[in-house]
């Protein structure tokens, strides 16, 4: 895979598409382009196949973090040139610098530092919790997973978060605060399906 690369830089310069969206590694999204800076994106990226930086965009502003994306497939094209696209996010990137438009394109690009991989739990109360969470109610809960040791991706791919908490995980690198964050959500899953499974059994006894 290619990335569009300065090499008078020593970081990656990669193109920007803002968004308030917030995508870990191996997640994918749907996107309609319609504006013609990131039409001319997606089809030199299509065409050159390179990558590019959805920087998370919050209160009109490009944050700090953002997802390194590739475009998996042009789904749909209308005869006025918006199309349909898919991407998958490949890595997380922290944004060194940002400019509203790359010289000789229509769209913006800056430098980035990708971020290392997250690596597997170590905590072993929080393993059993979500394996626990699998046993009693949701088998298929890590069917995502890329590999037999339990990851943060995982779990986090897992838990369907919003943006925003996502992002808030990412900011954080404490690993007390990670697997604090991890356990709260994973308990909150395990009251929410002990509930429904107790309702669900009342109402076969009535």
């Amino acid at each position: 895979m290619l990335r569009y690369d300065d090499l008078k830089n020593e970081h990656i310069i990669l193109p920007f598409f803002p968004l308030k969206v917030f995508l870990l590694p191996g997640e994918d999204l749907p996107l309609r382009i319609f504006e013609p800076r990131y039409l001319q994106l997606i089809e030199e990226a299509e065409a050159d196949n390179f990558t590019f930086v959805i920087p998370y965009f919050r209160d009109d502003e490009v944050m700090d973090y953002g997802c390194e994306v590739k475009l998996q497939e042009v789904v749909a094209e209308s005869k006025t040139g918006q199309k349909v696209i898919t991407v998958e996010s490949v890595s997380l990137v922290r944004i060194l610098s940002y400019t509203p438009q790359v010289a000789g394109k229509l769209y913006g690009g800056g430098s980035v530092e990708v971020l290392p991989s997250l690596p597997p739990l170590e905590n072993k109360e929080l393993i059993a919790l979500v394996k626990d969470y699998m046993e009693n109610f949701d088998k298929d809960f890590l069917k995502r997973a890329k590999g037999e040791a339990m990851c943060y991706y995982d779990i986090l791919r897992s838990l369907n978060l919003s943006s925003e908490d996502k992002y808030r995980f990412i900011v954080n690198g404490c690993s007390k605060f990670r697997e604090k964050f991890l356990t709260s959500n994973i308990q909150y899953l395990i009251m929410i399906r002990s509930q429904e499974k107790k309702l669900n059994n009342d109402f076969q006894l009535n």
